[in-house]
């Protein structure tokens, strides 16, 4: 009789917690969602092992898919939810997830999804973007995804989260009562695939998850009620596209208003955004955000910031570090400043500098979770409830690393 390895989830634990959910909790998420499925029967009949792929723009998506399944699905998920002992046991044990660090390689990652794709015969679930989306268009894949793929042979099934964004945005902490639809594509046979280059997987991937829920909303027009619908959209939106200011937006209700120059622009019951001054042209947030990375982009060649002079500062976080899955160890309160030069953190009498050269795996967990690697050791940032905006941090170093270390490394070659 084969012994099950140390590490490996019971198929059968995971079949039997996937049925229970399904007629319990997931009854009460399809009346709170007004959840429906389109599949085709292609779906229906295809037999795992398979990979199930999604666009990612809910806390609960993997859930949502999950109770709407018929299958039970081990998804692969961040370390951070592991490095809590009774969570990271509830969701190996049970549920079988696959612990992944983000943005960093992990061979442990391949050998367990290889195993229960080859081993097990089962589904794994991935979110090729790494993270929910903040604007609402899927973000760029995890090249490995693609690698992966090819690696393992086997059929893709594309879940489509259509209404998911509006339903909940990353920058929320608010539910709003709409419609949610999970739009299951026919699946992609390992032949139509097979002899492709990474890179053509890749793109064959991208095409296949690319969504807008704002070209979706202008489509189908979805009511998304709420008392606060703008509330907390400081988190994805702080620099004024009228007077130029960083960090100058706050929300109020359904708006969101710069108290340096009293812009004030109302989000209405479909996502969409309007104001009465005539310069402000956008009616998406991720119009905004587009123009906000593209504005960032322009001030870093221009030399707008100078050395010494901060970006972001004022801010406060619980400091910690860690490493991957084990528990992280917490140093206490720090003030946080980033400048052109790098991401400094101040506790009491000590100072820890960060230069860009070495931030790698630079992620947002949850909302106000902000992470990275710096010498092969993870720090945490953990900001205050409920406006502190860790997006900030990540789209300003993403940004500065893009434009003045990949020119560097371009002038070198």
């Amino acid at each position: 009789m084969a012994v099950k390895k140390s590490g490996q989830s019971d198929p059968r634990v995971i079949n039997g917690f996937f049925t229970l959910a399904r007629h319990s909790y997931g009854r009460v998420l399809r009346l709170l969602y007004k959840m429906t499925v389109t599949k085709s029967e292609a779906i229906t009949q295809l037999e795992p092992p398979y990979i199930l792929l999604s666009n990612h723009v809910n806390t609960f998506d993997p859930i949502l898919i999950s109770v709407m399944y018929d299958k039970p699905i081990q998804w692969v998920a961040g370390d951070t939810l592991f490095r809590n002992p009774v969570l990271g046991y509830m969701l190996k044990r049970f549920v079988g997830s696959i612990a992944k660090s983000k943005s960093r390689s992990d061979y442990s990652t391949i050998k367990q999804i290889t195993y229960a794709i080859r081993k097990n015969k089962g589904i794994v679930g991935l979110f090729p973007e790494g993270q929910r989306t903040w604007d609402g268009i899927t973000l760029p894949l995890f090249y490995s995804t693609a690698k992966l793929i090819r690696m393992l042979k086997v059929p893709i099934v594309v879940c489509i989260l259509e209404g998911g964004y509006q339903t909940l945005p990353r920058w929320s902490n608010k539910r709003r009562p709409g419609k949610l639809v999970l739009s299951f594509k026919d699946p992609i046979m390992p032949e139509s695939y097979a002899g492709k280059s990474a890179d053509d997987i890749y793109a064959m991937l991208t095409e296949a998850l690319n969504f807008d829920a704002h070209e979706f909303q202008k489509t189908h027009k979805i009511r998304f009620k709420g008392r606060r619908r703008a509330e907390h959209l400081e988190h994805v939106l702080y620099i004024c596209p009228s007077c130029g200011s960083v960090v100058t937006l706050v929300s109020e209700k359904h708006n969101l208003i710069c108290s340096h120059c009293k812009l004030s622009v109302h989000m209405d019951e479909y996502g969409f955004l309007s104001s009465e001054r005539e310069e402000f042209t956008f009616t998406t947030i991720a119009d905004w955000n587009r123009w906000q990375l593209n504005e960032i982009d322009k001030r870093i060649k221009s030399g707008y910031w100078a050395v010494g002079k901060p970006i972001f500062s004022g801010d406060t976080a619980l400091f910690g570090s860690g490493y991957r899955e084990q528990p992280l160890t917490y140093l206490g309160d720090a003030e946080v400043i980033l400048d052109i030069e790098g991401l400094t953190v101040i506790q009491g009498e000590k100072t820890h500098k960060f230069g860009y050269d070495k931030l790698e795996s630079v992620n947002v967990a949850f909302q106000r979770i902000f992470e990275f690697y710096y010498e092969n050791t993870l720090y945490r940032l953990k900001f205050p409830p409920p406006r502190s905006s860790a997006y900030k941090y990540l789209s300003m170093i993403d940004r500065i690393q893009e434009v003045l270390f990949s020119n560097t490394e371009a002038a070198e070659k």
